[in-house]
């Protein structure tokens, strides 16, 4: 008996590996960045589906919890949610840990419209910073500037 429900075991594993949202949201490594909520998390998320963790009681809450962040990183989760506070007891000597993985979803800014063409608007010169202003001519005067013979002008 116990035999087949290892090979059932097997079998579930294999085919969830194989969920939609592999490509969608592929496996972080252990230790990835984890968001937990006891409750529903705020904002808008995709649902990858439900985490399961059982330790023993020679473990600790925390390295049950440690594992149970594992697991979610391996799904390609980046929160947990629905965590219990206490871990279940169904066993003498065991705990376990059940929450559900999900996904931050990637909003979308909305579309307005084709990029603006380069070549649409005025135009405008481009300063050139080679060629200095050239300063406006003086006014030329009748005599050819030159200077009265008492020392005054004109």
């Amino acid at each position: 008996m116990r035999h087949r429900l290892f090979a059932l075991a097997l079998a579930v594993g294999a085919c969830s590996g194989s969920s939609g949202h592999g490509a969608r949201y592929p496996r972080r490594p252990p230790g990835c960045e984890l968001a937990l909520y006891h409750n529903l998390p705020a904002g808008a998320w995709d649902d990858i589906g439900p985490v399961e963790v059982d330790c023993y009681l020679d473990e600790s809450e925390i390295a049950c919890l440690g594992r149970l962040r594992t697991e979610a990183c391996r799904m390609g989760g980046d929160i947990v949610y629905d965590v219990p506070s206490k871990a279940l007891r169904p066993y003498e000597r065991g705990m376990i840990y059940r929450a559900k993985v999900g996904h931050t979803r990637v909003t979308k800014k909305p579309d307005d419209g084709p990029a603006p063409d380069a070549g649409s608007g005025p135009i405008e010169p481009l300063p050139n910073a080679a060629r200095a202003p050239v300063p406006a001519p003086a006014p030329k005067s009748a005599d050819g500037g030159a200077t009265a013979p008492d020392g005054g002008s004109h």
